[in-house]
């Protein structure tokens, strides 16, 4: 098993400066009319923005990883259940819990794995429901013009595919590390992936592939 990696969740584009947020008080969110995880019938119940109920969501993380890889504790780099104090805390940005609570954020899971020959390139999974597709949408544009923005300059993005799935990456150069953020959207739920690995453009051929395989199996998953 590799070491937690303290540089990952600004790798994959949550962690990008300190959070002055995370000690705010939550604003009030809207009630709306979600579909409930809870039944399995369409039975409408109001939906309230981080309602407590994030560890909900374990059930529905995928454990469907490359070869090898071992799933870290939940604890680890502070993924497990997500609140709204959390999802903000993870970006850092001053206006993140606002723009969370604004789209109706519910509750989140994240998930890291470590890869089997402890050489850093971790995957992650961060899992977000919102009160409505609509909300998780908008978040998706949101972090998407985030990682396009000048503080990550040499981002690129991978325009030839779906709508609702966003593939960034960065080539690492000099002995940087390359990474990876596959963004996606099924319903209600937004679903982000992280990978990093080293330079060479092989290693970032790999770490697509393997972020949107993963992308994919966690879709695949959801109700």
């Amino acid at each position: 098993m590799s070491a937690p990696r303290s540089g990952l969740i600004a790798v994959v584009g949550l962690l990008t400066m300190t959070a002055c947020a995370a000690d705010q008080v939550p604003a009030p969110g809207p009630t709306v009319t979600s579909t409930t995880l809870e039944t399995s019938t369409s039975t409408s119940t109001p939906c309230e923005v981080d309602d407590g109920t994030a560890n909900a969501l374990e059930p529905l993380l995928t454990d469907n990883l490359p070869p090898g890889y071992e799933r870290a504790p939940d604890a680890a780099e502070d993924t497990g259940p997500t609140d709204l104090t959390l999802a903000a805390f993870f970006v850092g940005g001053p206006d993140e819990r606002a723009v969370l609570s604004s789209h109706g954020y519910r509750r989140g899971y994240q998930r890291l794995w470590y890869p089997p020959d402890g050489g850093g390139n971790d995957l992650i999974v961060h899992l977000y429901e919102f009160c409505g597709a609509d909300g998780a949408a908008a978040y998706l544009r949101h972090t998407r013009e985030r990682l396009l923005s000048p503080l990550w300059d040499s981002v690129e993005v991978d325009t030839d595919l779906p709508e609702d799935v966003v593939t960034l990456f960065q080539e690492g150069d000099l002995g940087g590390e390359s990474f990876v953020a596959v963004l996606r959207v099924d319903g209600r739920f937004y679903v982000e992936i992280g990978a990093y690995g080293g330079p060479p453009r092989e290693a970032l051929d790999t770490l697509v592939a393997r972020a949107g395989g993963l992308s994919t199996a966690q879709v695949d998953k959801l109700p």
